[in-house]
């Protein structure tokens, strides 16, 4: 947990490419109530989840207790890139479930301010911390703190992120950006950021420095099949689970697939695609070890 002086101006929205669309955030743009207007001294506390971490809000709770002010709750999701005609039912369901998940587990969180008599306020904003708070500060005049997951982000302080035991790694390679953008929002909006490549080469490239917990590869490459290059991830690391995704499927595919013991599915049917994603991910606990590290540690800044 760190902690920096107060800078001299509120800070500037970065600019991010990854950000998303304006009518993308729930939140910013809004008319603020008047109860929030008289609500003059604020904490803000953001995360990049829809729930809230437990020493997070704990310590957010005790500090606004204990300074006498209200309580900004603000959910994220860093969407890096607008919805494409590619599952656009499915962006819009997962845009809508994680709004409701996060109105939902933002209650607990309001019930113990207002146990404690504090103001509590809670929004979603589908971008990176950064421009979140940006708009926060636009809606609701500057917080007397923030609290947040981004320990290099907004504050500009030099802050340093300490590392977690273990990262949980997602390698996604598919050669149409539209489609590899796609479900690598998908998957960012489950908490968790995977590395992409557009072809073989970069994939094996990427496998020289890191290790992945799981590999979603298209079938059809521009530089080798799916199969060689699943073959390939395997003797670099035989650890490595792995899902072939394809649009051009049939039988003999599918049982050459599984004799790689790899999962096939057809890009038709994502559904069963994200059902297998998120059993997978349950099936690395309950080890601490390999619970995903989503920046568990924070830091507090303040500006004037």
């Amino acid at each position: 947990m760190a902690f920096f002086k107060k800078s001299k101006k509120a800070p500037a929205p970065v600019k991010d490419q990854r950000a998303a669309a304006p009518d993308q955030d729930s939140g910013a743009g809004r008319a603020v109530s008047e109860s929030e207007k008289e609500c003059n001294k604020r904490i803000a506390v953001a995360t990049y989840e829809s729930q809230f971490p437990e020493k997070m809000t704990a310590y957010a709770l005790e500090m606004a207790n204990r300074m006498g002010c209200g309580i900004i709750a603000v959910n994220c999701a860093n969407l890096t890139h607008d919805i494409t005609e590619f599952f656009s039912n499915a962006h819009d369901m997962a845009f809508d479930e994680f709004k409701k998940n996060s109105d939902r587990n933002a209650g607990d969180f309001r019930t113990k301010a207002e146990e404690l008599g504090l103001d509590f306020f809670h929004t979603v904003h589908f971008s990176n911390i950064d421009n979140a708070v940006s708009a926060v500060i636009k809606e609701y005049g500057n917080p007397e703190f923030i609290i947040t997951e981004n320990p290099a982000g907004t504050a500009g302080a030099g802050a340093k992120a300490k590392p977690g035991k273990q990262e949980v790694r997602i390698l996604l390679v598919d050669d149409n950006p539209k489609f590899l953008n796609a479900v690598a929002d998908r998957i960012r909006l489950q908490g968790y950021e995977p590395l992409t490549a557009l072809n073989g080469k970069q994939a094996l490239e990427i496998m020289e420095s890191r290790t992945f917990q799981l590999a979603i590869i298209d079938q059809r490459l521009p530089d080798m099949d799916g199969l060689d290059l699943i073959t390939q991830l395997k003797e670099k690391d035989a650890a490595i689970a792995s899902t072939l995704l394809t649009g051009h499927g049939d039988s003999k595919l599918k049982e050459a697939t599984e004799a790689l013991e790899s999962v096939y599915f057809e890009k038709e049917d994502m559904g069963s695609f994200w059902g297998f994603f998120r059993k997978f991910l349950i099936s690395l606990g309950p080890s601490e070890d390999k619970k995903p590290v989503l920046a568990r540690t924070f830091c507090v800044y303040s500006i004037d």
